[in-house]
C-alpha cells in the first residue's frame, strides 16, 4: 500500500489510527514527500519521536484531506426534480462540501443528494409555506431549492401533506446527520442547517396541522 493509499484510508476510517505499520527494513525513514497528487504542494515531515515529528503527522493528515473531492455523478435531464438533484450536485460543490472517493461520492453522496431532492419535492408540491405558517422554519440555505414544482398552477388539487409519508422523507435523511462524511470540515457549512431541516418536518409532522 502506497503512503498516498494509507492516509486515504485512515481520513475515510477504513483503518484505524491505532493500527500498527510493519516495517520491512530497520533503517529511519528520515523524510517524506508527498506528491501533487496528494498536496498542492509537496510537505515535508521527519518521522521520529519528536514533538516537530508530531506536527509533520498532522501536516500529512491536513493535506490528505485536501486531495482531490469527487461528486456523485446523475445523468442529464431536462425534467424539474432532475434538474432540481443537479442544482443540488452543483451546490455541494459550490460550497467546497464534496466526498473523498469516487466511491463514496457514488454511494453515500447520492443517497444523500437522493433523499434531499425526494424530501424537497414533495413538501414544495404541498407548499413549504404552510410549514412557515406554524412556525416551523426551513433554513434559509434550502429555500432557493422550492418553488419549482410549478405547484401554484395546481392549487385547487393540490393532495394535503401525508404524516406517513413526511416522516419517511425524514427516516431517509436521518442517517445522513451522523454520517462520517458530514462530520467532515468541509460540510461544517450543511451541518447544522441540515439539522434544522430535518427538526421542522418532524416538529410539523407532530403537530396535529397535517390537514392544513
Amino acid at each position: 500500500m502506497s503512503l498516498k493509499d494509507f492516509f486515504m484510508k485512515l481520513v475515510n476510517k477504513e483503518i484505524s489510527p491505532e493500527c500498527n505499520i510493519a516495517m520491512t527494513s530497520s533503517k529511519e525513514i528520515e523524510r517524506i514527500e508527498l506528491s501533487e497528487a496528494l498536496a498542492a504542494s509537496a510537505t515535508q515531515a521527519g518521522l521520529n519521536s519528536t514533538p516537530a515529528s508530531q506536527n509533520g503527522f498532522a501536516i500529512l493528515m491536513q493535506n490528505a484531506r485536501k486531495s482531490k473531492l469527487y461528486l456523485p455523478t446523475f445523468p442529464q435531464s431536462g425534467n424539474r426534480k432532475q434538474t432540481l438533484r443537479n442544482d443540488l450536485v452543483d451546490w455541494i460543490h459550490n460550497n467546497g462540501g464534496e466526498w473523498f472517493t469516487q466511491s463514496y461520492a457514488n454511494t453515500q453522496g447520492k443517497e444523500f443528494i437522493v433523499s434531499l431532492t425526494e424530501a424537497i419535492w414533495y413538501i414544495d408540491m404541498h407548499s413549504h409555506k404552510k410549514l412557515e405558517e406554524r412556525s416551523f422554519h426551513i433554513p434559509n440555505i434550502f429555500l432557493e431549492f422550492f418553488d419549482r414544482t410549478n405547484s401554484e398552477s395546481h392549487k385547487h388539487s393540490r393532495k394535503l401533506f401525508d404524516a406517513n409519508e413526511l416522516n419517511l422523507h425524514c427516516q431517509s435523511l436521518a442517517p445522513c446527520a451522523t454520517s462520517s462524511w458530514m462530520l467532515m470540515a468541509n460540510f461544517d457549512w450543511l451541518r447544522g442547517a441540515f439539522d434544522n431541516f430535518i427538526v421542522a418536518i418532524l416538529n410539523y409532522t407532530g403537530s396535529g396541522t397535517m390537514i392544513l
